[in-house]
């Protein structure tokens, strides 16, 4: 805890995912609405995208419209280079016109992103300089995006080896580490492919599954929305949205929990079946003892490998103007 204060610092680390990163927005809405104070946010990609915007001091709602309004053309434009078919240097540009020209100093919460090194291989960490061209970086996505050029280094996605910065927000002094994973569900990925691309990007996620698992499990809590749609289909961002908010509202016990555990409150207590941006935080059964986690007490700020609990919420379909979700992945 920082000197001083009564609280443990709380961090997200939010994953890549593309258009699936609309879910951040409903993790981001349903922690804003139940008191959950955000001290410091790491991001990878779509992640990184979202939690700068939010760390500007745009809100929920405020992203979401940009996602109700984005087009391809606003992040990408061709390329038809040896080293990816598209340029992202339309996304900074879109993201400087909404927030303006900032620098990582600017933005209102502390803020680091990951990429990796295109000709090396190894990860690294973006905490400094101005916020346009780190996202740039981050989302750069292998032999799609052309690398991004920062510091002499050839920059692709962070997600090429942390799809989820769990250690980055520990590097930012989180004591509490709340991760969001937006890897695609088994059952979608078991579809028919519609095209080359789609079936690449599938392959990548089959490829990121043990790597994702133990990044997480340095984790207090994992967050893992239903996020059913593919990497550019962002006309599908609200039920990402909605789903993202639906399971973080499962979290929520948990987050107390955690934080009770070192012995503080970083909101008020919720009371069982609370109702958080209209979804349901699960009431424990009778004679059942509050939902906590089950791992030790941390050590030096991490808790202990497999030590995180996970909150996943099944699909939520958008049937005119009502929202059902089903509990489970």
């Amino acid at each position: 805890m920082r000197q001083g204060s009564s609280r443990p610092r709380i961090g997200l680390a939010l994953g890549g995912g593309g258009a699936r990163g609309a879910a951040h927005v409903g993790v981001l809405r349903c922690l804003s609405a139940a008191g959950i104070p955000i001290d410091c946010i790491a991001g990878t990609s779509a992640g990184a995208m979202v939690g700068a915007a939010y760390a500007a001091g745009l809100t929920p709602d405020q992203i979401e419209a940009i996602f109700a309004s984005i087009r391809l053309w606003d992040l990408f434009r061709p390329a038809w280079s040896r080293d990816g078919w598209l340029d992202n240097a339309p996304m900074a540009a879109s993201f400087e016109r909404l927030v303006g020209p900032l620098r990582v100093s600017d933005l209102r919460i502390p803020f680091a992103a990951m990429a990796t090194d295109a000709d090396t291989g190894e990860p690294v960490t973006l905490r400094s300089g101005p916020v346009g061209p780190i996202l740039r970086a981050s989302t750069a996505m292998p032999c799609i995006v052309r690398p991004v050029t920062l510091d002499g280094r050839r920059l692709v996605d962070g997600g090429v080896l942390h799809k989820v910065p769990v250690q980055l927000a520990r590097e930012l002094g989180a004591d509490v580490v709340i991760a969001v994973d937006l890897s695609v569900p088994y059952p979608w990925r078991r579809r028919k492919p519609r095209h080359p691309l789609d079936f690449l990007m599938r392959m990548l996620e089959i490829m990121d599954e043990r790597l994702v698992t133990s990044q997480l499990a340095s984790a207090d809590v994992v967050i893992r929305p239903w996020a059913e749609c593919g990497t550019f289909e962002f006309r599908r961002y609200k039920a990402q949205m909605l789903s993202g908010e639906a399971a973080a509202a499962e979290a929520l016990p948990a987050i107390r929990a955690r934080l009770a555990a070192l012995g503080t409150d970083a909101a008020p207590a919720a009371a069982a079946g609370e109702q958080v941006s209209g979804f349901s935080a699960p009431a424990p059964a009778a004679g059942e003892p509050a939902p906590a986690l089950a791992a030790p007490a941390p050590v030096n700020g991490s808790p202990a490998p497999g030590a995180a609990s996970t909150y996943a919420r099944g699909r939520v379909r958008l049937v005119g103007e009502a929202v059902s979700g089903s509990s489970g992945q």
